[in-house]
């Protein structure tokens, strides 16, 4: 089976005191990419010609742009992070990506979650074109493997 974007689902996590409300980050979102950029540990032995390499981490990331459309909570956040110069815990958010590829268990797919600080740019554009947002959200600390029901937004750890 091919596997298509529209497979590979975001959904973005505000926190309000004890509660985290995940919204889909479909409407108004051009692009959406993950980067991993692994991290390459390279060391070459004194009885070796060539190195050998060792992944030792990652730097993953999201790069995103989106129109500016009020009223779409995702969009109205990054605006109001990147407007107000929003810094430190004051941009961390929560990011699960799923597989809807993937068998549902349950109503539940496979997915891994995470904590993310957001980057994002003010709303720039053409004087007759709709403003765009861009940005980047960069994973913040490991992620966490597990599962995700789309219906009732609820996260499950594995």
């Amino acid at each position: 089976m091919k596997v298509t974007r529209d497979l590979i689902r975001e959904y973005y996590g505000i926190t309000t005191g004890e509660t985290t409300a995940y919204h889909y980050m479909n409407t108004g979102f051009i692009k959406l990419a993950e980067e991993n950029s692994p991290q390459v540990d390279k060391t070459a032995f004194v009885g070796d010609t060539n190195s050998s390499a060792t992944i030792v981490g990652y730097e993953n990331k999201w790069t995103f742009e989106a129109q500016n459309i009020s009223g779409n909570t995702v969009v109205d956040d990054l605006v109001e992070i990147a407007r107000e110069q929003k810094t430190g815990t004051d941009c961390e958010r929560t990011l699960i990506s799923v597989d809807m590829a993937a068998a549902a268990v349950s109503g539940a797919y496979p997915a891994r979650k995470c904590s993310i600080v957001v980057e994002a740019t003010p709303p720039t554009g053409d004087p007759k074109a709709i403003t765009k947002v861009t940005g980047t959200l960069h994973q913040n600390g490991d992620i966490i493997l597990g599962t995700f029901n789309p219906t009732t937004s609820t996260w499950t750890a594995a």
